[in-house]
């Protein structure tokens, strides 16, 4: 029996959520400050008809409504929250209850859509292994699940395209008249949190389709601090593409580059080895190592870059190294990141932003190694060997504590 075509919906009716004639509505003008990626039905793609949905928004509003919930207002215990979250925001419990947040999207402009890179031949006449990436989008390191294949094999494909910034849109709420003025004032809050740290779409935790909303105050560092995140800022203020390339280029450096997260390579082109004690822990784990390229890092069998999201895709190169492998937490398929780059709106200009939300939840994950182990809750880092994990020492314990002081240097 063929399967059923569903009937294309109309994007007029996906901007918005039915609603009220009698709710009171708060229009807010917004742009994209980054480029938009994915967001469509389709991973990792644009609608081209709603690049941008309502229920997406109310999506993460929700998101940091939990997160202000529990580490700022302290509702209590998870079911506590749970419940007032139900409340608000509805959801499928017994019986069902409608969300009381209304979200619709009006005067959307006509969105840019182009790819993100492109694949050029390199001096054999062959393709380049990584695409070329267009200059309003030049943060590969944010972008890799959408650099595609090189032409000329099996597995060829297109870097993705994006929805460039600039983009605007207003950005209408309601809150349902059984609202009580707390509901509504929390509501607000999780607008500003929202436009100060999220996003639309994919990748918005490496800031991608970040979103500035006119009039609206950003949450400050102090802010910050008091629901258990940390705010950091770099830089002098530019505009928002170079803010964001240069908080995606930090990151980058910190986990991969020369003299910081690697060794200088033997010769032009060749990486250098690790800094990291991760890859050498596989190698030990797996007892399979090249000939250069015994396990030797004096950390140990520790994996101190699990902290910044899972999972982490390892690709040896040289014969005798293990093959590919995903460090995964145990039982799941991902564990997100607890660090949030973007640009932090100052005035009419930009600053590179970090955020670290709350992340006790790492001292009880466990993660399942290469030999099939699964290590107790916490055990895959040391603080007590972060002196010998050179881009740690003399910043911090642990990964994120010595990002963000090289973050700000």
């Amino acid at each position: 029996m063929p399967l059923r075509t569903p009937p294309k919906l109309d994007p007029a009716l996906a901007l918005r959520e039915s609603s009220s004639p009698a709710l009171e509505w708060k229009k807010h003008e917004c742009e994209l400050i980054t480029p938009l990626y994915g967001g469509g039905v389709t991973a990792g793609e644009v609608d081209p008809d709603m690049p941008v949905r309502a229920s997406a928004i109310r999506g993460q509003l929700r998101y940091w409504w939990r997160l202000l919930a529990r580490h700022k207002w302290k509702f209590g215990t998870t079911d506590q929250i749970r419940a007032r979250e139900f409340e608000l925001w509805g959801g499928l419990g017994t019986p069902p209850q409608a969300s009381k947040v209304w979200v619709r999207i009006s005067n959307l402009g006509t969105p840019d859509i182009k790819p993100w890179a492109k694949y050029g031949r390199n001096d054999k006449d062959g393709w380049k292994t990584l695409p070329d990436p267009e200059d309003w989008a030049d943060a590969a390191y944010a972008l890799f699940p959408g650099q595609g294949k090189k032409p000329g094999t099996a597995e060829s494909k297109e870097p993705a395209s994006l929805v460039k910034h600039g983009l605007k849109l207003h950005i209408e709420l309601a809150c349902d008249t059984k609202c009580s003025a707390e509901q509504r004032d929390q509501v607000f809050e999780a607008l500003r949190w929202w436009a100060s740290f999220g996003g639309l779409g994919a990748r918005t935790r490496r800031g991608l389709g970040a979103i500035g909303i006119t009039g609206l105050e950003l949450v400050s560092a102090e802010e910050a601090r008091a629901a258990g995140c940390r705010l950091v800022l770099a830089g002098y203020p530019t505009n928002s593409i170079s803010a964001w390339k240069a908080a995606v280029r930090k990151l980058r450096d910190f986990r991969q580059g020369v003299a910081e997260g690697r060794n200088r390579g033997s010769a032009p082109g060749r990486p250098g080895r690790s800094r990291w004690p991760e890859p050498d822990a596989i190698r030990r784990l797996t007892r399979r190592h090249a000939g250069l390229h015994a396990p030797e890092h004096v950390a140990g069998n520790v994996f101190p870059r699990a902290a910044f999201g899972l999972p982490l895709i390892f690709h040896f190169k040289d014969t005798g190294d293990p093959g590919d492998f995903s460090l995964q937490p145990a039982g799941r398929d991902r564990m997100a990141s607890p660090l949030i780059l973007r640009p932090y709106g100052q005035g009419n200009q930009w600053r590179a932003a970090a955020l670290l939300l709350p992340h006790a939840h790492l001292q009880t994950m466990e993660l399942t190694l290469p030999n099939g182990q699964v290590t107790d809750p916490g055990q895959w880092w040391n603080p007590a060997v972060a002196g010998a994990v050179p881009p740690l020492t003399g910043r911090g314990t642990d990964a994120l504590t010595a990002f963000l002081a090289y973050f700000v240097k």
